[in-house]
């Protein structure tokens, strides 16, 4: 998994990591531990927007100021269905800035890239 970086000092070390799960983990599970490990960076203000991205699709809008993450597919998920010629499952984290995430979720639900 990697993740873009939110500000030019936020470049100083390396985002990306790996991990060994079963691939029967469900997508929800790996994002909440992520999230749990502070995985993606926080803004001052509160108000961050990440698109994850996997297998060449949008799968989820987690935003600092919600609760939990929003998935565009189904969160149970097996995270290995998202592997790619069996190379493993690359997730990434799109910074979306301070965009409205409820706007974001919506555009990308509707197949559409969101404004940057």
């Amino acid at each position: 998994m990697d993740r873009t970086s939110v500000a030019a000092g936020d470049d100083a070390l390396p985002h990306a990591r790996t991990l060994d799960l079963p691939a029967d983990t469900a997508l929800a599970a790996v994002v909440a531990d992520l999230v749990a490990r502070h995985f993606l960076a926080t803004i001052a203000g509160g108000r961050a927007t990440w698109i994850l991205t996997g297998a060449g699709r949008p799968l989820a809008v987690v935003a600092q100021q919600w609760a939990e993450p929003r998935y565009l597919v189904d969160p149970t998920l097996p995270i290995g269905s998202l592997a790619a010629d069996g190379r493993g499952v690359t997730l990434l984290f799109r910074y979306w800035k301070q965009h409205d995430p409820d706007l974001v979720f919506t555009e990308l639900a509707a197949g559409r890239e969101p404004r940057r």
